[in-house]
């Protein structure tokens, strides 16, 4: 992938994805002739990132500032100190971003786009670099941090997609009161595929692969991943159309439900009276639910071993029932409720979805996969 600035002028998002999709077209005999998903095969892959405050243009200067700070950690300072990172803007929302690896003697290119208070960051660079390079610099970034949504969400989207199936997915299960975890990786999977690994292993999909037809034919094989990645690894020639709209579509619907889940829209607001009282207003709290067991007497021990005594977290105890945390990474403070075996999430004053997140995902990744999300909010306290 060779992106001049040339390229990318006076075009739309639209029209840039277009050129984009055109990197993975395929005829129809290829397309029949492609037995196995995945592999080192060149993808479009569209991440998807919460963004509060970084703007389009500020790249350069934010990673020189990055490179200087004290605050700066080890890993993000080497990753810099080992990269050149150059953004050249095309417009108010798009810019491109090249992230040149002298060692490896090569340049990755990056596309990034302002979207509706998210940041959209394509490529059809493979995977490997991809990791190595964009996936860090989104790591070490100051305000923005990738989407996160529960297995229902990722499972409701590919349902609501016309046209589409489900041909494959990754599914993992993890629990602390139990010995055993398990992933399973499924190619050529159907839907009620899904089903049965949940019932047989608890096993909830991280990443769904589906194909979509341009009647009758498969003509876009695609996936999304809980973590905010989606691809599109394969169109068929004549569907690019679709296609495009098939990346914006799930794009914009990932963003819904990153927001029905995560965005704090009440949070808590301490008001002092006349009286010398005091009342607040506002009210957000995200559930997790219904894991795969019925107690969990040791709950916050778990907790606190598992999650808290990590450098990100400090926590301090109210009673039996309640944790006070504090996300040393945002900079934010947050209530975590005990009501075994569930964990509920209380917005405070400053806290946004960006801690609420990233605690989620913390415990469905590292904890315990069998949660289910919810979230719950009032603009009154009740």
């Amino acid at each position: 992938m060779d992106i001049s600035l040339d390229n990318l002028t006076d075009k739309d998002k639209e029209e840039i994805i277009h050129d984009l999709v055109e990197h993975v077209v395929k005829t129809e005999e290829e397309v029949e002739e492609k037995e196995t998903r995945g592999g080192k095969t060149t993808d479009l892959k569209l991440y998807l990132l919460d963004n509060q405050g970084f703007e389009i243009g500020q790249l350069n200067p934010t990673i020189e500032f990055l490179s200087s700070s004290d605050n700066t950690g080890k890993n993000a300072k080497s990753f810099i100190a080992d990269h050149v990172i150059d953004e050249n803007q095309v417009s108010e929302d798009i810019s491109l971003v090249k992230i040149s690896t002298p060692s490896a003697n090569r340049t990755d290119d990056f596309i990034f786009i302002q979207n509706n208070g998210y940041l959209w960051i394509l490529t059809t660079e493979r995977k490997e670099w991809a990791k190595k390079t964009v996936e860090n610099l989104i790591k070490y970034l100051p305000d923005v941090e990738r989407l996160y949504l529960s297995s229902e969400a990722l499972e409701d989207m590919v349902e609501d997609l016309d046209d589409a199936y489900v041909s494959g997915f990754t599914a993992k299960y993890h629990s602390p009161n139990r010995t055993r975890d398990a992933t399973l990786v499924f190619h050529g999977a159907e839907e009620n595929d899904l089903d049965k690994a949940e019932e047989a292993f608890q096993a909830r999909p991280t990443r769904i692969e589906f194909d979509q037809t341009n009647s009758p034919a498969a003509a876009i094989q695609g996936s999304q991943a809980n973590d905010g990645e989606l691809s599109i690894e394969s169109v068929k020639d004549g569907s690019e159309a679709k296609a495009v709209a098939t990346l914006i579509g799930l794009s914009e619907e990932f963003q819904n439900k990153d927001r029905e889940t995560f965005e704090v829209e009440y949070p808590a607001e301490r008001t002092v009276l006349e009286d010398g009282g005091f009342s607040v207003n506002g009210f957000t709290a995200i559930e997790l639910t219904d894991p795969d067991r019925d107690s969990a007497p040791n709950l916050a021990a778990e907790l606190q071993e598992e999650i808290l005594s990590s450098n990100q977290y400090d926590m301090g105890r109210w009673g039996e029932d309640t944790i006070f945390v504090h996300d040393s990474e945002h900079q934010e403070i947050f209530e975590v409720g005990l009501e075994p075996p569930d964990i509920i999430l209380y917005a405070r004053e400053s806290t946004s979805a960006l801690s609420l997140r990233s605690f989620c995902q913390n415990i469905i990744d590292e904890f315990d996969s069998t949660y289910s999300v919810q979230k719950r909010q009032n603009r009154i306290a009740g």
